[in-house]
């Protein structure tokens, strides 16, 4: 993925640049995350009116989800919120307006809303099945990073110095509330972005977070973040069950604004004035 990553700045214009980038990674995601995540770009709805902007990369449930899309257009294409387990910005160069985009991008995805009537009642994503749990156990996306949506930042490189680089990302993360922020950030070329506590210790998301740290890990940054998608494919939560009619019908319910009721059974034929009853057949 790295080589094609560098390979597609042959592309003649910034835009194929971009699309060619994006292609390769939403290609390499596909074949190494477990075979119940799907990989697509569009856009990311909740039931209440709420979309998104359009995701470079969007991994969701493959066997449970409804796609909707105005015709067949990739980039054209809505998945509710419910399903989706990560979106993934895609960047040839972050300096201090791409992060800021990328950033706000980002915010927007993770502050829709999953519908669901039960926090106590759950599900692993790419299950049809549900569970009760105590109310500790509750879904609660605002302070359990499981429970929401991830979403990383990658990019080829980064022209900013380390401190301006941890500056400006601060800054674009510091306009939303800390667990609408972008949980990971890899440059290609300059390693990775991570929120840590107190102790140094890496934090999943901006909340309690003290520091911003940049450094590389002995693996590579790539199979880091590939690992990160995969614990959070299996090991993350979404909500009870996707709510459908608040998608597919427009008043949500299955209420009916026109019709007549008719007998079930089929009208008897009414004799003419003055005819014979039919001789009935003697019983047996």
């Amino acid at each position: 993925m790295i080589f094609n990553f560098v390979r597609a700045g042959g592309g003649t214009t910034p835009g194929l640049v971009g699309s060619a980038r994006e292609h390769e990674v939403r290609n390499k995601l596909q074949s190494v995350l477990p075979k119940k995540v799907a990989v697509a770009t569009g856009c990311v709805i909740d039931s209440f009116g709420n979309t998104s902007n359009q995701c470079d990369v969007i991994l969701y449930e493959k066997d449970h989800c409804p796609v909707f899309s105005i015709n067949g257009d990739p980039a054209a294409t809505y998945i509710p919120c419910e399903s989706v387990i990560a979106v993934g910005e895609i960047k040839s160069s972050l300096g201090t307006p791409e992060i800021s985009d990328a950033v706000d991008k980002i915010a927007k995805v993770k502050s829709l809303q999953r519908y669901f009537n039960d926090p106590t009642c759950f599900r692993s994503y790419g299950s049809v099945t549900s569970m009760q749990g105590f109310s500790l156990e509750s879904f609660d996306p605002e302070h359990k990073p499981l429970d929401q949506i991830y979403a990383f930042i990658l990019c080829n490189e980064s022209p900013l110095v380390p401190a301006t680089r941890a500056d400006r990302y601060a800054t674009a993360c510091s306009r939303h509330p800390g667990h609408l922020s972008p949980n990971l950030m890899v440059s290609l070329k300059d390693g990775l972005v991570l929120f840590t506590n107190e102790k140094r210790q890496v934090l999943e998301n901006r909340v309690n977070a003290a520091d911003i740290f940049l450094g590389r890990t002995p693996d590579g940054e790539v199979p880091f973040l590939i690992n990160k998608l995969a614990r959070v494919a299996n090991r993350g939560r979404t909500t009870e069950v996707l709510p459908y009619a608040r998608y597919l019908l427009k008043s949500g319910n299955t209420a009916f604004s026109e019709g007549a009721f008719y007998p079930a059974a089929p009208a008897q034929p009414v004799a003419p004035e003055g005819a014979q009853p039919a001789a009935q057949a003697p019983p047996p």
